[in-house]
């Protein structure tokens, strides 16, 4: 069964990418995101995720792409998203902690399909369908 992800490129008033450090394995950062609720649609689901791992309240602005690997089968929707509020927001046994960074000096541990997606958005790209390798991947 294929599971379907939603994940944020969330960028600040300076330009920084809103990344989250998880408190499970795969340990590490990546961008807010997550799995679809049933009965979701992916611009709920992604908006309620963004909410839950970091406070932030957002919009989606536009769709930067579509992302597969198939050899895990999965698909990511990727969204380009912007910050309306944020509300009081505390760590959790999900979510260590929620900050921004430079584009050009991500946190690591991330992952390369991670790093990719942020790059896709960060260059403005929208309507992206892309497959990703292994190495890709990793």
């Amino acid at each position: 069964m294929t599971t379907i992800g939603v994940f944020a490129n969330i960028l600040n008033e300076d330009g920084q990418i809103l990344c989250v450090q998880r408190n499970y394995a795969p340990y590490g950062w990546t961008v807010p995101g997550g799995r679809l609720e049933d009965g979701e649609s992916p611009e709920e689901g992604v908006i309620r995720e963004v909410l839950e791992e970091t406070g932030y309240r957002v919009i989606v602005e536009n769709l930067v792409g579509i992302y597969s690997a198939p050899f895990k089968s999965d698909l990511v929707i990727y969204f380009a998203c912007r910050i309306l509020t944020r509300e009081a927001w505390q760590p959790d046994s999900e979510i260590a902690a929620a900050e921004f960074f430079p584009v050009q000096n991500l946190p690591s541990p991330m992952k390369n399909n991670t790093r990719i997606r942020i790059q896709d958005a960060c260059t403005g790209k929208t309507g992206v369908w892309r497959t990703f390798s292994k190495e890709e991947h990793s």
